[in-house]
């Protein structure tokens, strides 16, 4: 589920008072995961025609993230289905015992075509690169 793995600089601007990560800057972070994932799935896909639209977003807090953290997120899509597909995010911080969950998360993603302005049947070739990717064969 969780092949793609974005390592997330974590900066001092994104910390409150008390030196938590503010959680509004896990919304930022999903999509610097979404980004690395569909850089690495899609290459040189060209988003201002065919792209996509966040429709939905969840996130579960588990454990606070700090300045110092050494933070990962390990991304995935699931649920395709005519004209979206959910998107699952994990948080995972190290530490000196291995890896702490922080967070998890998930995207709801609308395909949308920006020059006619409506939302799309996802395309095929994103289809077959997504499953050819998650099933370990990418």
């Amino acid at each position: 589920m969780f092949r793609h793995k974005a390592q997330i600089q974590i900066r001092f601007c994104d910390t409150d008072m008390l030196g938590h990560v503010n959680n509004a800057n896990y919304l930022s972070y999903m999509e610097m995961a979404r980004v690395s994932y569909f850089n690495e799935v899609m290459p040189k896909l060209d988003w201002s025609g065919q792209g996509i639209i966040l429709a939905k977003a969840e996130i579960s807090y588990k454990a606070p993230l700090f300045l110092e953290d050494n933070l990962f997120i390990y991304t995935g899509v699931e649920q395709i289905s005519g004209k979206s597909f959910m998107m699952r995010y994990r948080f995972m911080k190290k530490t000196e015992a291995g890896e702490l969950l922080a967070a998890e998360g998930s995207t709801l993603m609308v395909c949308y075509d920006y020059r006619e302005n409506h939302s799309i049947p996802v395309p095929d070739f994103w289809k077959k690169a997504i499953e050819f990717y998650e099933e370990g064969l990418g």
